[in-house]
């Protein structure tokens, strides 16, 4: 799902680039803008750039909020809901581009608004299904720890193969464990498709313009669908509420053979007495 979801990342990125000039995968850009525009009195720009970063703030806490949610009994519909809105998002981009796509760039600040909060629920989903170990819509976390990976398992092997052969080195610094190849494989395998999702965006977007983003939109609304699928045989969650709990402790402790008349105080039970 990672790789699937960094090659549309990418994909989205690029073209939108091709087709607004703005990248809409990320915010550290648009800030960069912000900043640029405000120090040179650009007001409307710098408007924009700032619309652009809480568009991306509002996906996020948009896909966040429908995972939260009580509405959905099971997290892989909200999870489908959430990638749902996402295709929805990027469809009404392809909508609106094919009337209002014009040169003027604060026309394409406002259909830049659709991308940023399409990248914002995406990035936000993925967060919360990684426990924020994965991103999709940007590399620079991504590189960070291939590059520190990469450099943990270099330090490893030279502490545990020597050249020439010899005994391992004791090292005044000694790992604690060993790294995880997984996590070197999976980075790369983001990396990777992320870039391929940017070159084929890039291409695309040249060629079928405004319609380009049908694409991603079909994609992931896809993955909704293969979400909603899989919601039925996933597992009910248990109730949170401390309530909750003791009626379902109560249950589990219950001996089935005698029931609710077990539980009854010694002395109340005898004074009961048998029924007839």
């Amino acid at each position: 799902l990672a790789a699937y979801l960094a090659l549309i990342g990418g994909f989205v990125n690029s073209a939108g680039f091709v087709l607004i000039g703005s990248f809409t995968s990320h915010v550290t850009g648009n800030v960069g803008r912000f900043a640029t525009d405000i120090e040179s009195q650009q007001l409307v720009a710098a408007g924009a750039a700032l619309t652009m970063i809480g568009a991306f703030f509002g996906g996020a806490f948009l896909a966040s909020l429908i995972v939260e949610s009580e509405l959905f009994e099971r997290t892989p519909t909200a999870y489908g809901f959430a990638l749902l809105g996402e295709a929805l998002l990027l469809a009404a981009f392809t909508l609106l581009a094919a009337y209002h796509l014009t040169p003027h760039a604060l026309t394409q600040d406002k259909l830049a608004i659709l991308l940023c909060a399409a990248m914002g629920m995406q990035n936000s989903l993925v967060t919360r299904l990684s426990g924020a170990v994965v991103r999709t819509t940007h590399l620079t976390g991504v590189v960070t720890d291939l590059g520190i990976e990469t450099a943990r398992w270099m330090r490893w092997w030279r502490v545990h193969h020597p050249r020439g052969g010899g005994q391992p080195t004791i090292s005044s610094h000694p790992l604690r464990e060993r790294p995880v190849i997984a996590k070197i494989r999976l980075h790369a395998i983001i990396v990777t498709m992320f870039t391929s999702g940017a070159l084929l965006g890039s291409a695309l977007g040249i060629w079928l313009r405004e319609h380009v983003m049908l694409l991603p939109s079909a994609a992931v609304a896809a993955g909704a669908s293969y979400a909603f699928m899989t919601a039925r045989q996933a597992p009910l969650p248990r109730d949170p509420r401390p309530e909750a709990r003791g009626l379902r402790l109560e249950r589990e402790c219950r001996p089935p053979a005698l029931g609710a008349r077990a539980l009854r105080p010694p002395h109340l039970a005898q004074a009961a007495g048998p029924r007839a």
